[in-house]
């Protein structure tokens, strides 16, 4: 089983990296979101790679711009030294980031810095370093064995940089440039120095970082946690002994899978002592059939999978190298069933709802659960609960809302969804069902909170999308198209924090507002015909109406209908009391 990787994704059939732009840039950036192609179409490759790109837009730009210009200075000094000749995947990605984002550090620096003609300079090198990275590219793209000319190698003159730090009132630069070389961190006195590799370099096997994580955090650890990290290396060297050799960064992704696919098939030794070789032991079960008592998912997290991923994140904290590894959470499975996943929210709980920290004042838009004094009114977390409620739309229906949707309608305004020809190339589909393609009028309170103000900068912001930053997955497929699906995790795994009462957190999901306002169309004595016109589709309403009836749905909304919206009631908190 693949697991998710938080900043990679596969656009066609290439792999992209993605960085969230920092606040502090936003604004000086186009966009909220930066992306860069990997070249890869391989997904091991990708996240290694990838992490390349991540360390230099997290590094530079999460500095201020008088920082982001010396550093980046710095930066280009480093990588002339590296003959394109000599530039591997993982280079070549790297520069490409470096080049992407150095010229928006020294556009910005150029702004409000007022270094003038300091800057050229530094302008120009970056064209030099950029030509000798697309130098290296196509030396790269040729197969094995083929000779290449290097060509005549740009000769770096430094003085311009020394000019600029002293502009800066930076600390003078040493003479000979600094080489990029990454520092291998002095492991601790008892524990066993990691083996060489071939190419000389030191190579941090699982044991290796045990030792290292035991001799450093013993005194913390108890005898228990221990165990479980020694067992589960064990475990991973037994079920594939290569492990025993090969560096963290150099385990390949099926090996990953293959131990996160067979931790789940681990039987329950309940009362009885661990075997020595828990692999062959498995197996042996396995042999016997499949249906014996397994470890739960809590147990694996916490003694085996999530052992290993501790290992992991040791040796980055340690500075042994910069990977990360795929997702070794085993899912609790503690989905609602089908009849208690359409559960609607009561009128008491949509007032709650609205009145939590997402609509109150959150700290920061990083920690938007938490009470403070922020109210971040420009995202699908803040406005995606609030249109479903008005509007009874599905999740993914309010992802894909494009501009073009909004029309007005016996002179109000209404959203109609259908399928836009960018969402149909490539046999890509979104909504759920051809009941889906309908005419929502927009309920009179959204209006008041500032829906259409929303909407409107938005669309001067030059979005295609209402909400760009809202990740878009491929979900299954139907009749061999792939539908175009939006995650509602961002309220689904913080329920509580929602205001969504415990005993019922079960029970109530994203789709649940939907459920809302259907059950509020129905109080306020709505016709069922013009409830199934709005929603599209629902069990509850269809079974009211006859197959005679239906074709009548099929028709457009008429202007009673439009207006008849307005007499639905969708209690707010009381964080809405001075807006409404």
């Amino acid at each position: 089983m693949a697991a998710k990787c938080a900043y990679v994704e596969k656009v066609g059939a290439v792999y992209y990296v993605r960085k969230r732009v920092p606040r502090a840039w936003q604004g000086h950036i186009t966009g909220e979101v930066l992306r860069l192609s990997l070249g890869t179409k391989e997904r091991a490759q990708a996240i290694k790679w990838g992490l390349e790109a991540l360390a230099v837009f997290e590094d530079l730009l999460g500095m201020a711009p008088e920082d982001a210009l010396k550093h980046l200075t710095l930066r280009l000094i480093e990588e002339q030294l590296v003959e394109p000749a000599n530039m591997s995947g993982a280079d070549l990605v790297r520069r490409r980031a470096l080049g992407s984002v150095g010229g928006k550090i020294i556009r910005r620096a150029r702004e409000e810095l007022g270094l003038g003609q300091h800057l050229d300079a530094i302008y120009q090198e970056l064209v030099y370093f950029n030509q000798a990275t697309v130098q290296g590219e196509a030396l790269y793209a040729e197969k094995p064995g083929e000779d290449a000319s290097s060509g005549a190698q740009h000769k770096l003159d430094v003085s311009s940089f020394d000019r600029l730090f002293d502009t800066l009132g930076a600390a003078a630069r040493t003479k000979a440039a600094p080489a990029a070389v990454t520092a291998t961190p002095t492991p601790s006195p008892s524990a066993p120095a990691p083996a060489s590799s071939t190419g000389g370099g030191p190579v941090y096997t699982l044991r290796y970082l045990m030792d290292d994580y035991l001799a450093r955090n013993g005194k913390n650890t108890g005898s228990d946690n221990r165990s479980n990290i020694e067992r589960a290396v064990k475990l991973f060297e037994d079920l594939r002994p290569e492990v025993r050799t090969l560096g963290v960064p150099d385990i390949p992704l099926a090996v990953w899978d293959e131990l996160y696919e067979f931790a789940q098939l681990i039987p329950q030794m309940r009362g009885r002592a661990t075997p020595d070789n828990l692999v062959t032991f498995t197996r042996r079960m396995q042999a016997s059939g499949d249906n014996y008592p397994k470890l739960g998912a809590t147990t694996l997290n916490s003694n085996y999978l999530g052992a290993i991923t501790r290992l992991v994140r040791h040796g980055n904290r340690r500075r042994m190298y910069t990977f990360q590894a795929p997702s070794l959470v085993v899912s609790e499975k503690r989905r609602a069933s089908r009849s208690s996943g359409k559960a609607p929210f009561s009128a008491e709980e949509i007032a709650a709802i609205t009145n939590c920290a997402v609509y109150a004042g959150s700290v920061s838009r990083h920690r938007r659960y938490r009470p403070g004094s922020v109210v971040l009114s420009d995202d699908h977390i803040y406005w995606a609960p609030l249109i479903s409620m008005h509007t009874g739309m599905r999740v993914t229906e309010i992802g894909m809302l494009r501009f073009e949707q909004m029309q007005t309608w016996f002179g109000r305004p209404t959203l109609v969804l259908e399928l836009e020809d960018a969402e149909t190339d490539g046999g890509v589909e979104g909504y759920k069902t051809g009941n889906a393609i309908r005419r929502i009028p927009i309920h009179p309170q959204l209006e008041q909170i500032g829906f259409l103000q929303f909407w409107e900068r938005q669309k001067g912001l030059g979005y295609d999308r209402l909400f760009p930053d809202w990740t878009q997955h491929r979900k299954g497929s139907k009749d061999g198209q792939a539908e175009i699906h939006f995650e509602a995790d961002f309220f689904n795994a913080h329920r509580l924090k929602w205001n969504v009462p415990p005993h019922r957190s079960a029970k109530l999901t994203f789709h649940s507002f939907r459920g809302f306002f259907i059950q509020a169309c129905h109080d306020a004595g709505i016709d069922a015909y013009t409830i199934l016109k709005w929603v599209g589709h629902d069990e509850e309403t269809e079974r009211s109406t006859n197959s005679v009836h239906r074709g009548y749905m099929a028709k457009d909304l008429t202007a009673e209908e439009v207006a008849a919206i307005g007499r639905t009631t969708v209690p707010l908190g009381a964080a809405f009391e001075r807006q409404t």
